[in-house]
């Protein structure tokens, strides 16, 4: 079912809590039978046909559901039936809260960011009732969620994002796009970024329920819904490369990587609701940022004279009304001053990415995520692997799994040119060691379009082989051993914490114990955290009637929460 109108989360829980026990048994398997309803637009209204004699339609008169009577169904049970809630639970949520991705567009004033010293009783009540959402998510874990569960839990975010809580709200609606992703069998569903969105989620309501949190700390758990932008008077720009952005929580878009002349890195965001489409169209659209008649794509390419600049901490560049932007030159990778961001060391590289990608997504720097890499590609049997001077050996893995990007399309042409030198922006990945998302590639020896100024924009730009050479200059490295899977008592560690994630509770108590190895390893924390983890899921005291004496949800999730942390630390 495509076609459907983006609906709020407040409708689409109504809908759910109105239906009574029986039906509410049998949703899951009505919304997955509702996939195949033809869906129809006539009017600017939307219609399903159920069966012959059963119709829903939806009304969206500005493009949203934003009431529950703009979705009416004309079966005898309506308006609590099981049809108009499967429609609803099949549709896109939307949510008019900024993405967090990249940084905002500078609003026409300044704005200020909500830093309250203290948490009214409201904001307590929303973050505790989060954190019950996302312990019942845990504990049923992705095979045992269905929209019941993934509703409240957007009842929550909904909540929390109304009273101010911006970063828990943003990563339960990344959970809850997540969920929707596996059970749709989408490509870009990832169980390890579910994991991490699932400990952010437990760590900040967890925090932010604690009566004596310090006031100092409940401006980073709160988080803030725009930043405020800052004059930074003339700034002269180099176009770095553009990237395209489908986020969990339902934006997309493109980011404009660009570099001063102290090799400063900022950035220019286009995100608004939408999908991959968006994220391409987007990269043609023309840049929000003064005059400059420049579409992000050529941005990503030319030079920027700005005057006026306005900006945001973490460098986000506003498109205020006093801001003034005229097209310049730009500049190659091998030149002044992009190539400065190829000299800075390797290691240094990756302790500055992974101390960003520690922090909540508003609040890294511009580029402070990103690796700057040159070495010799090898393609082998498990993917592409890139050879750097100082010896490492990494592998290139795909950003985005969308299958209108063209990101495993030019991997695997890349794959078949071993021994091409290069230079490529990338991000690491933060679960897998070694293991790099490239972003966009430069090389000598490949024979790009002159409007490309020598490099490609691996999520936008599409790689043909009358691009390269007959013969790429060097040999080639060689099989490339696979990368290292690192420290093997961390990795059985995260495979207890995704397990939950995946499995549940259930899943936890039946796992074979892998204490005695990690405690083999020297990890005695560790150790004892996983038994406590195994204890936690497989204790469940009951009556002589087999009925659950108490609800230790929290305990269970509590215990695993201590693991996630200590595998993440």
């Amino acid at each position: 079912m495509t076609g459907l109108p983006p609906v709020v989360a407040p409708v689409l829980a109504a809908a759910v809590d109105a239906l009574p026990n029986r039906l509410r048994r049998k949703l899951d398997d009505t919304v997955t039978a509702a996939a195949s309803w033809p869906v129809s637009v006539h009017n600017g209204r939307t219609t399903v046909t159920v069966d012959d004699s059963t119709t829903v339609t939806v009304s969206a008169p500005d493009g949203t559901v934003t009431e529950p009577g703009q979705v009416t169904c004309t079966c005898l049970l309506a308006p609590n039936c099981l049809h108009r809630a499967a429609v609803l639970a099949r549709a896109p949520v939307a949510d008019p809260a900024p993405v967090a991705d990249a940084g905002p567009a500078d609003p026409t004033g300044p704005a200020v960011e909500e830093e309250p010293e203290r948490l009214t009783e409201a904001q307590r009540a929303a973050a505790e009732q989060l954190w019950q959402a996302g312990t019942a998510v845990l504990g049923a874990g992705v095979s045992g969620t269905g929209v019941v569960l993934r509703t409240a839990l957007l009842r929550a975010t909904h909540e929390a994002r109304v009273h101010g809580l911006h970063r828990a709200a943003a990563a339960g609606r990344a959970i809850a796009a997540h969920l929707h992703a596996a059970r749709e069998l989408q490509p870009q569903y990832r169980l390890a970024d579910l994991t991490d969105q699932v400990r952010e989620l437990l760590t900040v309501t967890r925090k932010l329920g604690d009566p004596d949190l310090p006031p100092d700390r409940v401006p980073g758990l709160v988080g803030t819904a725009r930043r405020r932008y800052d004059l930074h008077g003339s700034l002269r720009l180099y176009g770095l490369c553009t990237v395209p952005v489908v986020a969990e929580t339902g934006y997309a878009g493109v980011v404009t990587y660009l570099v001063d002349r102290d090799a400063r890195l900022w950035t220019v965001a286009d995100l608004m609701p939408g999908g991959e489409e968006r994220a391409l169209a987007a990269a043609e659209a023309t840049v929000a940022l003064g005059e400059a008649a420049l579409s992000h794509r050529a941005l990503g390419r030319a030079g920027l004279v700005v005057s006026g600049a306005t900006a945001s901490d973490v460098g986000g560049l506003g498109a205020g009304k006093a801001v003034r932007a005229v097209r310049a030159t730009g500049a190659g990778w091998t030149e002044e001053p992009l190539s400065r961001l190829w000299e800075e060391p390797i290691a240094d590289q990756v302790r500055r990415a992974f101390a960003a990608l520690a922090l909540p997504v508003t609040d890294r720097p511009a580029g402070a995520d990103l690796l700057f890499l040159s070495g010799r590609l090898d393609g082998v049997r498990d993917g592409v692997h890139l050879g750097t001077a100082d010896g490492a050996v990494l592998r290139l893995t795909v950003p985005s799994d969308h299958a209108t990007l063209p990101y495993r399309e030019n991997l695997t042409l890349l794959a078949g040119a071993a021994g091409l030198d290069v230079r490529l922006v990338g991000r690491p990945d933060p679960v897998r060691p070694q293991v790099v998302h490239p972003l966009a590639l430069a090389a000598a020896d490949l024979a790009l379009p002159a409007d490309w100024a020598g490099h490609l924009d691996l999520g936008l730009d599409r790689l043909r082989r009358k691009h390269f050479a007959a013969e790429p200059a060097g040999g080639p490295l060689g099989q490339a051993p696979p990368a290292p899977a690192g420290d093997l008592a961390l990795h059985l560690v995260r495979r207890h914490v995704e397990r939950v994630v995946s499995g549940g509770r259930a899943v936890q108590a039946l796992a074979a114990p892998d204490e005695h190895r990690v405690r083999a390893a020297r990890l005695e924390t560790g150790a004892g955290l996983l038994r406590a983890l195994t204890t936690a899921a497989g204790h469940r005291p009951r009556d002589p009637f087999g009925r659950p004496l108490t609800d230790d949800a929290a305990t269970f999730a509590q215990a695993w929460l201590s693991v996630a942390v200590y595998e993440q630390a």
